[in-house]
């Protein structure tokens, strides 16, 4: 007789537990999402590192921004990510906030991660052609991390805004020297110096072999060409296009005579036996050729 009482009490068992996993399932991206506190304006130090005054300047400057451009800049700090990757963290706090206008995703996060030393800038879709991940990460370095590194928090912050709000208010896309994709690729200075230098020394040792005397000016420009891309700058690339083509044209000069000394004089011509190139057929000691050596660069990275 006391078999059906315990049938229903499984059965009220099993109901409570299907129910339980259903709520889990159905209202836990809610939880989730809840964990965010409310932001408390456009600049919410949750880690209290940002100078007071600093903080009421930016507030000022932000709120001006969204009411003459429309564009919402929030800059949030935070002690921790909670284990979480601060790429997650800022995708998820953006969109639980709703950073900028619905219309037009104007959005832009500046978060600070002090425990994990991380910093981010998260670019809303209709701000991207301005605010690229190039830019975005040139602010950054140049602009941010350099404070961070010193204890500067507040400094940082208010460099990496005030970049920020100038792309913004600018509204204009980076041109293709600005943002090339040799920029992005050769962002270690020093990857790239030893590329272009083992590239010129191979390219040497055969222009020396060639009777033209034009192919060294058309490599000098070439690297020329690409150091000024790699820097990004308008100047640079013309500067350095125009200098280092003349260079190679003068080099390549010298290397094609002297190879034709050389070869008239029965002399050996391999690039080691003719001191790089650069030793005539009168012998003696002279100089033995480049070594190879690379110029010097920082790293460049997203922590402190």
């Amino acid at each position: 007789m006391c078999r059906p009482a315990s049938i229903s009490a499984s059965m009220r068992r099993i109901f409570f537990a299907v129910a339980t996993v259903g709520a889990l399932l159905l209202f836990g991206g809610a939880v989730w999402a809840q964990t965010f506190p409310p932001a408390q304006g456009f600049v919410s130090d949750f880690a209290g590192i940002i100078d007071p005054f600093d903080r009421d300047i930016l507030e000022s400057r932000l709120q001006v921004l969204a009411d003459e451009n429309g564009a919402e800049v929030a800059v949030v700090t935070i002690i921790t990510l909670d284990g979480d990757t601060i790429e997650n963290y800022a995708v998820r706090l953006f969109e639980a906030w709703g950073i900028g206008q619905a219309e037009t995703d104007n959005g832009v996060l500046f978060i600070t991660a002090i425990a994990e030393r991380k910093v981010r800038i998260e670019v809303g879709y209709g701000l991207e052609p301005v605010i690229t991940d190039g830019r975005a990460g040139r602010i950054l370095d140049n602009e941010v991390l350099p404070h961070f590194r010193d204890g500067d928090y507040s400094a940082g912050i208010m460099a990496g805004a005030a970049a920020i709000e100038e792309l913004i208010r600018s509204g204009s896309p980076p041109s293709f020297i600005e943002d090339n994709p040799l920029r992005n690729i050769f962002k270690d200075k020093e990857t790239l110096g030893i590329v272009l230098g083992i590239a010129s020394i191979y390219m040497a040792g055969w222009m020396s072999r060639t009777r033209s005397v034009w192919l060294g000016g058309v490599w000098g420009a070439a690297v020329g060409a690409v150091l000024g891309l790699g820097l990004g700058n308008p100047w640079a690339l013309i500067g350095l296009t125009l200098g280092l083509g003349l260079l190679g044209l003068l080099l390549d000069i010298v290397l094609s005579r002297n190879y034709q000394s050389r070869t008239s004089s029965g002399l050996p011509t391999t690039w080691y036996s003719s001191g790089g190139g650069f030793r005539g057929g009168s012998g003696g000691s002279g100089f033995g050729g480049f070594s190879g050596g690379a110029s010097g660069g920082g790293g460049a990275s997203r922590g402190w």
